[in-house]
């Protein structure tokens, strides 16, 4: 599904059909996904779409930009590290290509939405929650739904630390896809409650092509921060 496409083309699979057929001679998008069904005209002239895995933080609407995972619980020895690979939700976004700048056209999801708050009520963060299982290695996924996180664990304190979440600023996340859909983080705890958050800009194996930012896409502003500071605990 993912990738460049001309003017007409059309996109069937199980539970999404996404294509642009002429109508009156005016280019109509037509999106289906599950029992949701948008049309919209084209009125200006386009080079191209692009539909690939954005930030999946957008639907239902834009309640927060932080992504917060929950798998079993790690046990992390003393001033040691550890890679793990874990499950995210995706997203796609669809864009439409003009004068070599990308405009979003529309977003949609198999994946189910879910929402929690990460620390207390009066300072904590909204999160788009999403529960995975943890892997050794790169798992099967259905990339309409899934996509990889390759999550480095890296514990800087001299004692034992449990870990069973991550929060990821989506505002910096790099995503790429090919085999399957993934991206490349870091875990770095610097104490008992405390970890930081952070994007490597590395392809993920098997991932040869980097997806359009949404938020540079709409040409937002994302601070100076690379990251997000966990203070409220990782379990």
């Amino acid at each position: 599904m993912f990738g460049r496409y001309d003017r007409c083309f059309s996109i069937t699979g199980p539970e999404i059909r996404v294509q642009i057929e002429e109508r009156n001679q005016l280019p109509c998008y037509i999106r289906d996904c599950n029992a949701d069904h948008l049309e919209k005209f084209l009125i200006n002239d386009y080079d191209a779409i692009h539909i690939h895995p954005v930030e999946p933080v957008n639907l239902p609407a834009e309640i927060t930009h932080f992504l917060e995972i929950s798998f079993p619980t790690i046990v992390l020895p003393p001033l040691s590290d550890k890679r793990i690979f874990l499950k995210f939700p995706v997203e796609i976004g669809v864009f439409f290509e003009t004068h070599g700048k990308m405009h979003l056209l529309d977003i949609f999801s198999l994946a189910p939405t879910k929402f929690s708050l990460y620390g207390s009520p009066s300072s904590g963060y909204i999160t788009r929650w999403y529960r995975s299982d943890l892997y050794p290695e790169i798992p099967v996924t259905d990339m309409s739904r899934e996509g990889v996180l390759e999550l480095s664990l890296i514990n800087q304190c001299s004692s034992t630390i449990e870990i069973s979440r991550v929060v990821l600023n989506s505002h910096y996340m790099q995503i790429y896809y090919g085999d399957h859909v993934g991206m490349t983080g870091k875990m770095t705890i610097v104490s008992s409650i405390i970890a930081e958050t952070t994007f490597v800009s590395i392809s993920p194996s098997g991932c040869v092509n980097r997806s359009i930012d949404l938020y540079t896409a709409r040409n937002f502003s994302v601070g100076q921060s690379k990251g997000f500071l966990m203070d409220a605990g990782m379990t």
